[in-house]
């Protein structure tokens, strides 16, 4: 934290030997785009258009049914920050699809899908599971 408020005091009211002290407007402006960038740099952080989870419909089809499927992975040692070893984690969305699709015989895809995720904590790492519900269709 020391070293953190002495590169922002540097930043804020350095000056060369051979110039004045800066003037207080100069470091208004100083301060302003210092808070500019710290907003843009929090703004831009963790961003992502939407995905989609199923295909697209054939053009026509006949619903037979609400599906629903629950898939989990696990991430292994450490708090959960520090977590760095994937079980299951990444085909977890793909496996509740399938699990619901296999949920209602005879269906090929499903339409009007929601994706539901809940993690729980455990003393070597995390689990998290992702539930897939939709109407399942032919």
């Amino acid at each position: 934290m020391h070293r953190l408020l002495t590169a922002l005091r540097f930043f804020l009211f350095r000056r060369t030997p051979s110039l004045p002290r800066r003037s207080f407007s100069t470091l208004c402006i100083r301060v302003k785009h210092f808070v500019a960038v710290g907003i843009l740099i929090l703004l831009s952080g963790c961003a992502s258009g939407f995905t989609s989870l199923a295909p697209n419909p054939p053009e026509t089809f006949q619903k037979i049914g609400s599906a629903s499927g629950t898939a989990c992975g696990t991430l292994l040692i450490g708090p959960t920050l520090y977590n760095f070893i994937p079980i299951m984690l990444d085909t977890r969305v793909e496996r509740a699809y399938q699990s619901a699709l296999s949920e209602v015989p005879g269906a090929t895809a499903l339409v009007n899908v929601t994706m539901h995720e809940n993690w729980y904590w455990w003393v070597v790492g995390t689990t998290r599971c992702v539930t897939i519900t939709g109407e399942a269709i032919r």
